[in-house]
């Protein structure tokens, strides 16, 4: 490459023309990083646990993690101000006259090295001008290095060079972290184009998934005839065929040019415009130094040349560091080392992050979500062109001519893009923010709990994969305040334990002596889940035993407000409803009554096979009439609502990927609760005027819901006028 290639000073480096240049955790995640979706499970902070959105709150626990991560010192160390003098070095800033760089905090590399995620796993070859391999930053995790075939003109500073991109990309020591701080290397030379093209050739070979370059040929804009000149030769198409064959399952990434006022792209970060097959496996990065909070970025100042020609697979981060020198081996850069040459390394090493998270996907697959989620809400993106990030994905992603698609951000990399799916066993599609099971009153957290230690699979829009509890695909019924079943007792003396009461009272009830016939019709506008419920009681009241026996049969079919509903499918129920009524002459009375049902078991399209389901409910009330004026009536009851006793079903659920596919587990789910409601109540009402009475009651729920612990407590006063 001798020829093509001119050296220059920038930021106490030496560095190609067209180069990028300037200067320069813990834990290991599990095969599929689990990442919890918040805004379904409430913020559970498990392996890794992330929200949905970078625009929704953060798990707590990840946040203060990512905050840790930020405090110590080696990140510290990338939190500078600076300056770049009159010979485009950087310089310390200690007046603050200049920028406010920190790197690993901006593209967010704090969130990912929280997570666990070290690239851990992956290789990352950098063809740069020479390094020093035995720097302390990437001792012992360095593959493979080839020196430069031609010196030629080459300086001490070639070494510097490649050496701090290295640091940045993947170094770790007691004095810095870089980005991939685990990640193995290949380090290889520009020197020739043979050089190139062997330096590709290896990392294609040895599964490199990016291959960083921080370098460009001098005086080379992006024009046929710059192309035709530099590349359309022997040993220049062998080099072509060489980075046409690596992007079909590797990563190239181009620094831009330093030049903030260029106007033509370069020709490598432009390449793709002449090698159209090259664009899923390229990716373009500039610099700027943003203004940023832990939500977004809020502006950026642009400290290079815009992405011009290659926007649609451009970047943008911030290449202000201090890395590794070549000076010895645990030396560093006594400068800021500015420019895209350092820019574009914290985007390779992301790749690698991503590489580690998503073990599944495929280098492209990566390469799309770091576009996807590049943050372009910033002051002073205009978007000129809109890009499908993967064909046929239906997610698409703004981008400008002067800022590609945004500012890298690795936290939004990491969660899930668009809505998450489960793929069932049966074929079906559960969207993950929408409950496939809806557990009914009746089970209180019985489903919740049956499912929380199971990781279900969802897949988002780009194909990652992402694991939730169980019990996020589960949605109740709300149990209502305890405050409504005063307000029953205010309206209406039925307070029988009946299937129809658990609906909130029939919509019409005819009784004729003894006999007694109740309906609820179907009503689409209070639909729990699946088909609107309804229901039919017939009954007959016998004299008997000194007082009144009730006996009633209920047919139902329930809508999800009594027993799960899974996956839409509603539940028909058969109940039988047994009551007492005892009055002597002083005026006390007592009253029973339970209720006794079942729902057939069977064979469902959601489901492997659900038995039989059985549920009761229990009431007891006592009382005085007389009490302290003629008609007034004191009663105090306890009463058990309805509550399953004994049912359970098999559901299976996606929990891993494998090579062969997703990996299903058959889970058992119990309907009945651990603990069940306990509702213990006192009522006076009295009459104080022609047709106008007065109420006085209080009610405490234990296990309110038949969830264990739960506990309600209202009380009433009111009137009631007859006309």
């Amino acid at each position: 490459m001798g020829r093509y290639l001119k050296k220059m000073h920038l930021a106490a480096m030496s560095c190609l023309v067209l180069a990028g240049c300037g200067g320069g955790g813990g834990g290991t995640a599990t095969a599929v990083l689990n990442l919890m979706v918040e805004t379904l499970t409430g913020g559970t902070f498990s392996a890794e646990a992330l929200s949905v959105s970078r625009y929704q709150s953060i798990t707590t626990d990840w946040l203060r993690a990512a905050q840790d991560e930020r405090n110590t010192a080696r990140f510290q160390i990338q939190n500078f101000s600076w300056y770049a003098d009159s010979n485009g070095n950087g310089q310390q800033d200690t007046n603050e006259r200049g920028y406010e760089s920190f790197s690993l905090a901006s593209s967010r590399v704090d969130y990912a090295h929280a997570a666990g995620l070290a690239g851990t796993g992956q290789i990352i070859a950098v063809v740069d001008g020479d390094f020093l391999p035995t720097h302390e930053t990437i001792s012992g995790r360095v593959l493979s290095y080839t020196p430069p075939s031609d010196t030629t003109n080459f300086t001490r500073e070639e070494i510097d060079h490649g050496t701090a991109v290295a640091s940045v990309a993947a170094g770790l020591s007691g004095s810095m972290i870089g980005v991939a701080y685990e990640a193995e290397l290949l380090l290889n030379s520009y020197s020739t184009l043979q050089d190139l093209t062997d330096a590709t050739n290896l990392a294609r070979t040895r599964g490199a998934i990016v291959q960083n370059n921080s370098w460009g040929f001098a005086n080379s804009p992006a024009t046929n005839t710059t192309f035709n000149n530099a590349l359309q030769t022997p040993s220049g198409s062998n080099y072509l065929n060489a980075l046409r064959n690596y992007t079909q399952n590797g990563i190239v990434v181009f620094a831009a040019g330093n030049n903030p006022t260029d106007t033509t792209a370069g020709l490598m970060e432009a390449l793709p415009l002449f090698v159209p097959e090259l664009e899923p496996g390229w990716l373009t990065v500039i610099s700027g130094v943003p203004v940023f909070d832990d939500t977004r970025i809020l502006s950026v100042q642009r400290i290079s040349a815009p992405c011009l020609q290659a926007a649609r697979w451009c970047i943008a981060a911030d290449g202000s560091w201090s890395g590794a020198s070549a000076d010895s081996a645990s030396s560093y850069a006594t400068r800021p080392l500015i420019g895209t040459s350092f820019a574009a390394p914290v985007v390779s090493g992301a790749i690698a992050l991503l590489a580690e998270a998503f073990p599944t996907l495929t280098a492209h697959d990566l390469r799309a979500r770091l576009i996807a989620t590049a943050d372009n809400q910033f002051a002073g993106f205009n978007a000129s062109g809109r890009l499908e990030v993967i064909p046929g994905s239906g997610v698409f992603h703004d981008f400008s001519t002067e800022w590609g698609h945004g500012f890298l951000d690795l936290r939004a990399a990491l969660l899930p893009i668009g809505t998450p799916v489960a793929r069932m066993a049966d074929g079906t599609v559960q969207v993950a923010d929408q409950p496939m099971i809806v557990a009914g009153g009746a089970t209180g957290d019985a489903v919740a709990r049956s499912l929380a230690a199971v990781p279900v699979l969802v897949t988002d829009a780009l194909g990652g994969d992402f694991t939730m509890p169980g019990s996020a695909l589960t949605a109740a019924p709300s149990a209502p305040p305890i405050s409504a079943q005063l307000l029953q007792s205010l309206f209406s003396g039925d307070q029988r334990p009946g299937v129809i009461q658990a609906y909130g009272g029939a919509d019409m009830a005819i009784s004729n002596g003894g006999f007694e016939m109740a309906f609820i019709a179907p009503d689409a506008s209070r639909t729990v889940s699946g088909d609107p419920a309804m229901a039919a009681t017939v009954g007959q009241k016998i004299a008997a035993a000194g007082g009144e026996v009730f006996i009633g049969l209920n047919i139902t079919r329930d809508d999800g407000t009594l027993l799960p509903g899974i996956g839409g499918q509603s539940n028909t129920l058969a109940a039988l409803e047994l009551g007492f009524t005892h009055q002597n002459s002083s005026g006390a009375f007592l009253e029973l009554g339970g209720s006794f049902g079942m729902a057939p078991g069977g064979a469902g399209a959601a489901l492997s096979q659900q038995s039989d389901v059985r549920f009761n409910a229990f009431r007891v009330e006592a009382g005085q009439r007389d009490v302290l004026r003629t008609g007034d009536k004191l009663r105090f009851s306890v009463s058990l609502p309805i509550a399953v006793t004994s049912g359970r079903t098999e559901i299976a659920l996606p929990v891993a990927r494998s090579a062969t596919g997703i990996n299903y587990q058959q889970v058992g789910i119990d309907y009945a609760p651990r603990d069940r409601e306990i509702n213990l109540s006192v009522t006076y009402d009295a009459p104080i005027g022609r047709g106008t009475d007065l109420f006085v009651g209080a009610i405490h729920a234990i296990n309110h819901g038949h969830i264990a612990g739960q506990r309600d407590t209202a009380a009433i006063l009111g009137f009631r006028k007859t006309f």
